[in-house]
């Protein structure tokens, strides 16, 4: 009798589990895997335009030096950063995320890098090469080039000072560079302040005009803040696997962008709508609301940097009015997206210094900061408000991991003297994790990521670690399990009455529901027990899920045999002349499924069968390019389940002996 006990369940009891778990995948895949967030995109707007490349016309006039020249270098090294800043533009030239408590880099991914500074710092270079810019140019496109590389990069700048606060510890880099344009004199002013322990830097960009007649530029000044973050996509790898992609906040709303290999950018503001850009248009506008982007930035797989531009509503000319955005994709990152201040103009010079305050101004003489009203920004606002004879770019500058840890304020007292704020932008927090969806299981994500830190001490491998975690996972559950493979087994019982309401009521299915409910309430079972495990334990592996698949630790991490890398499908090679990835993983994961839906199965209705036998190939379909961690997790996850039913259906007399007593 046993061998004929695993083929029947209440009706709609298999259906509705089966529907759950799609569901549940379905949000996964469209949230995560299509890179969307749950911000609603900003509305038409016919003000946004598509445009080709424009020719640049006069250019600013600068002392050059001369190609190949990498100018003096300035390295500071912080807590969190390692940053090689150059005179060469006054520029970041190459920029390292340090492993410290609240970011780990896994060492086989230095040791790949094959960076000097990152294999003597532990660190990694995240800018892709290219640094980061903070510039002003003229135009926009043209033979130059001016997104990618804007002129200025190649300026001699003088190197000001490099100045440490022994109190703050802030160290702050300045530069300045003499420059003209349409036969007027400016005095261009560059400032890097770098806080200790902070993911976040301090950057001024400042464009004085030094003559006593006003500056009408008649047209669009651009600042460049910087390109794609990385990694740097190695040898053979797929970028796709890097998410590589840009953002910004504007007019109230925030547009998340995705680099598509093909060409053209995708905006996934929306959950359910990805709306391609215009592929044949090199670049597009986005403006209608003067004074309102807030922020933009970059954004990879694990890390993402934006810059917040912080401006005076009194005195508008000091934040930008909007931005272009580059349709087409750049294999080198460079050429990514600039802001832009509309109908450039300043106001005859006032002849007076510009105060940007300093590193040694935030400290009282009790060792403790100044408050926000007194501190550096509450200086900068002061010259915002009442300059109009410069343009005073005032950057908030995030570079780190995606994580809620690393972006908030490690000092909050520091934070607020040299910001004014008192908490990161909220608006950022948009782009932390890669669909907000998953964002409300972070709390279980972090502790999951926490354990995996600590098994992985003792074990050596995430592989192991990931086995170790599905076990453990089981054995915690197994009280939620053991009443679901009872419940499974006693309906299975059951069969013989089963079959015959099947067939007497086979033309009157209310009649037959009925009938079944009856017979369960006879036999005092309860169908909902074979689901209710299910769905208790669904965000814990929510949660999981987030976590192997959007966990650092993962990366390139190796297990065995053909698995190199847990943070990406375990492909072995591709079907010839389709071009379709051979994924090994995914064909065990759903081969498990389909025997555990076998053993599980106590339905006779056709209808329900269909259903049940359809969801390995539904899981197959959804575990194809997910992460191999994650496949990993759920294939033994079934094989457990499998041990335990066989040994529940092969042990469980109990419950056979309690049917037939009723």
């Amino acid at each position: 009798m046993e061998n004929q006990d695993q083929n029947q369940k209440k009706p709609g009891t298999s259906s509705f589990l089966a529907i759950a778990v799609i569901g549940v995948l379905g949000v996964i895949l469209v949230q995560n895997y299509l890179k969307k967030d749950q911000t609603p995109p900003p509305p038409p707007n016919p003000d946004v335009q598509s445009e080709t490349l424009e020719s640049g016309g006069e250019q600013f006039q600068f002392a050059r030096l001369p190609d190949g020249n990498p100018g003096q270098i300035t390295r500071i090294v912080t807590e969190n950063l390692i940053v090689e800043l150059s005179t060469r533009g006054a520029r970041i030239a190459r920029l390292y995320l340090k492993q410290h408590d609240l970011l780990t880099i896994p060492g086989h991914v230095i040791q790949r890098s094959n960076d000097p500074t990152g294999l003597a710092n532990h660190a990694l270079e995240v800018t892709r090469g290219n640094g980061m810019d903070f510039q002003l140019h003229a135009y926009w496109g043209g033979p130059r080039d001016e997104v990618g590389d804007p002129p200025l990069n190649a300026a001699n700048f003088r190197l000001v000072h490099v100045k440490k606060d022994p109190d703050s510890g802030i160290v702050e880099v300045r530069y300045t560079l003499p420059v003209s344009l349409k036969g007027y004199k400016f005095e261009l002013t560059k400032i890097y302040r770098f806080l200790p322990g902070e993911n976040y830097f301090h950057q001024l960009t400042a464009f004085r005009n030094l003559e006593h007649r006003e500056f009408r530029w008649g047209a669009e000044m651009y600042f460049k803040t910087f390109g794609d973050l990385g990694p740097q996509v190695g040898p053979g790898e797929d970028p796709a696997q890097y998410a590589y992609g840009r953002f910004y906040y504007y007019n109230d709303s925030l547009d998340i962008l995705m680099n598509t290999a093909g060409g053209g950018g995708m905006s996934c503001g929306n959950p359910f709508s990805c709306n391609s850009r215009n592929e044949g248009e090199e670049y597009h506008t986005v403006q209608g609301a003067d004074n309102s982007l807030e922020l933009m930035g970059s954004k990879s797989r694990y890390f993402f940097a934006y810059d917040q531009f912080l401006g005076d509503n009194l005195n508008p000319v000091h934040t930008p009015d909007g931005l272009k955005d580059r349709n087409k994709e750049d294999e080198s990152g460079k050429r990514r997206f600039t802001a832009f201040f509309k109908q450039f103009r300043l106001a005859a010079s006032q002849d007076q210094s510009v105060d940007f305050g300093g590193p040694d101004r935030l400290m009282q003489a009790d060792g403790s900061f100044v408050g926000a009203d007194r501190g550096n920004r509450a200086l900068i606002l002061s010259q915002q408000k009442s300059r109009s004879d410069l343009l005073l770019i005032d950057n908030k500058v995030y570079v780190g991991p995606r994580n809620d840890d690393a972006h908030r304020f490690q000092n909050p007292a520091l934070m607020a003297a040299e910001f004014g704020q008192a908490a990161p932008d909220e608006h950022a927090r948009g782009v932390l994790y890669n669909s907000s969806f998953l964002r409300y299981f972070s709390t279980i994500r972090d502790g999951i990521v926490w354990l995996m830190r600590f098994l992985y001490q003792y074990v050596g491998n995430y592989g192991w670690v990931i086995i170790i975690i599905a076990v453990s996972f089981k054995l915690v559950t197994w009280p939620l399990n053991q009443i679901q493979a009872r419940s499974m087994k006693k309906m299975s019982l059951l069969r013989p009455e089963m079959d015959r309401i099947n067939e007497k009521y086979a033309d009157n299915p209310q009649e037959k529901q009925k009938k079944v409910m009856e017979l369960y309430k006879k036999h005092n079972i309860n169908p909902m027990k074979g689901c209710l495990p299910m769905l208790i334990q669904m965000p814990i592996f929510i949660a999981l899920y987030s976590a192997f698949s959007e966990s650092i630790e993962l990366w390139q991490s190796p297990f065995i045999f053909w698995i190199h890398d847990l943070s990406v499908p375990d492909t072995v090679g591709h079907l010839p002349y389709l071009n379709v990835a051979i994924n090994i993983l995914p064909l065990i994961m759903a081969a498990s499924q389909l025997v555990q839906q076998r053993l599980t199965m106590v339905s006779v209705d056709q209808q329900q069968k269909t259903i049940m036998y359809m969801m390995p190939i539904m899981m197959l379909f959804f575990f194809w390019q997910i992460p191999s961690g994650v496949t990993l997790y759920w294939t033994v996850q079934n094989l457990i389940a499998i041990i335990w039913q066989l040994a529940t259906n092969r042990f469980g007399r109990d419950d056979a002996a309690a049917v037939a007593r009723s």
